[in-house]
């Protein structure tokens, strides 16, 4: 996943922080890890789906240097989401992953998935819904992708109800019968805001 060439303008977009109406994004720092880790790593409920077993702190440091190293690459990457006005009250983490997507006709493509995940104690908010929102029209009306996929665990239905309320549509992923891919493209979530 190091060496994708970036296919737009990274000058063009904007510089974090990135905010919604409750959320403060940017990038994480290093100095995040010990709070990134005990929110994001610690509570079986909230790694259950992702990755699936107990993450390192180790493994974290890894995910936060991955994600800088992607936010260099494409002028965004998943972030860390606080709490607006709170500047220490880490809730969760989210963006814009590349994702090398395996068709049926034996193709691959490199495409863009969003991607989310709080702390336990912010479930049940909105936040979720927040800033999914926020990663998909920056992604269409920033970065201009033609589309974003999702890819959830097929059991993480809370997920999936989240993506289903922001447009997706969801069908079985051929390649693995625990997850479903659905699709959101730049032309619909225009439209939907501009209903």
């Amino acid at each position: 996943m190091n060496n994708l060439d970036c296919p737009f303008d990274t000058s063009q977009l904007p510089e974090p922080p990135w905010f919604t109406q409750r959320l403060c994004l940017r990038p994480f720092k290093e100095t995040d890890l010990a709070i990134a880790h005990q929110v994001l790593d610690k509570d079986a409920e909230v790694w259950q789906f992702d990755p699936g077993y107990v993450p390192s702190l180790s493994e974290r440091l890894d995910n936060i240097r991955q994600y800088n190293f992607l936010r260099h690459q494409f002028g965004f990457g998943p972030s860390a989401a606080y709490l607006k006005g709170e500047s220490e009250t880490l809730i969760g983490q989210g963006g814009l992953n590349p994702y090398v997507y395996d068709h049926r006709d034996g193709s691959r493509t490199v495409e863009f998935e969003v991607m989310y995940k709080l702390g336990r104690a912010y479930w049940g908010h909105g936040y979720a819904t927040e800033l999914a929102a926020f990663w998909l029209d920056f992604a269409f009306k920033e970065v201009r992708l033609p589309q974003v996929i999702v890819c959830p665990e097929r059991a993480n239905r809370s997920s999936v109800r989240v993506l289903e309320r922001l447009g997706a549509e969801f069908e079985n992923d051929w390649l693995d019968e625990t997850t479903v891919i659905g699709q959101l493209t730049r032309a619909d979530w225009l439209a939907r805001s501009d209903a």
